[in-house]
């Protein structure tokens, strides 16, 4: 499709934007601006495809562009600094977290915490969407109308989980693991064409949010959420399976 027919998703204007793939403030925590060169090459890897990437505003870690600039910059600003305080916030506070499972977000934004959290969902629905578009995908009518809303209902509902296999490995490697799942779809048995729901998930560091949509979530990755309680409880993932992660554990321990 040329690109001066392609539109903006949240509100229908000329999508002139490119959305990251990856939060570029996560990145810079983790890696810094860049140039990614010899020690500090990073690699992103896509259906077991390795591409070296340049630098944190690099174009092989965008998306083409489906949003316009006003909803990927000054509307979306409020969400974008939600997140970053929230991740800045767990990786910081990483031991007491861990240790207890769960997030009080009066911990993480003060009394503002109700709005705030708002925010924070905006910014993983505002993600869910552009990969959505991304796969050729419309984005549901109940996920566009939440930005523009204080209070709202959607069918994605959102969990967070520990990734235990990510924790294995030392602490200036895990906070660099950065990434998405495959988008799932769920379809009809009998009509293919039909998708009932989403399912993927992203994650910094073992820090993981997982995306459910038109679906039930999986308990063991989490409380349900929709920026509707001041807690959130974590769930616990080990996707390796026995042998890949003493493989990992062996090559954590030789580093």
């Amino acid at each position: 499709m040329p690109e001066s027919k392609v539109l903006c998703w949240m509100c229908g204007a000329h999508a002139d934007s490119a959305e990251h793939k990856f939060k570029k403030t996560d990145l810079v925590r983790a890696h810094g601006k860049g140039p990614y060169k010899e020690d500090s090459a990073l690699a992103h890897v896509v259906a077991g495809t390795q591409k070296l990437i340049q630098g944190s505003n690099s174009a092989s870690l965008k998306y083409q562009k489906n949003l316009c600039s006003r909803c990927n910059n000054a509307k979306s600003q409020p969400w974008d600094r939600a997140y970053d305080q929230l991740i800045d916030w767990v990786l910081s506070n990483e031991a007491d977290v861990l240790r207890k499972r769960f997030i009080d977000f009066s911990q993480v934004f003060g009394r503002n915490f109700e709005d705030a959290q708002r925010n924070v969902y905006k910014y993983y629905a505002k993600s869910f969407g552009c990969r959505l578009v991304d796969a050729g995908h419309a984005v549901p009518a109940d996920v566009v109308q939440i930005f523009d809303r204080s209070h709202f209902q959607t069918a994605l509902r959102i969990t967070f989980s520990v990734n235990e296999d990510v924790l294995i490995l030392q602490k200036e490697d895990r906070d660099g693991f950065i990434g998405q799942s495959d988008m799932h779809a769920w379809l009809e048995r009998s009509r293919l064409e039909q998708v009932n729901g989403y399912q993927s998930n992203e994650h910094v560091s073992w820090f993981t949010a997982h995306f459910w949509y038109g679906i039930n979530p999986d308990g063991a990755c989490g409380s349900s959420w929709v920026a509707d309680n001041q807690f959130v409880y974590l769930g616990s993932v080990e996707p390796l399976t026995p042998e890949q992660r003493e493989e990992v554990k062996s090559r954590a321990a030789a580093t």
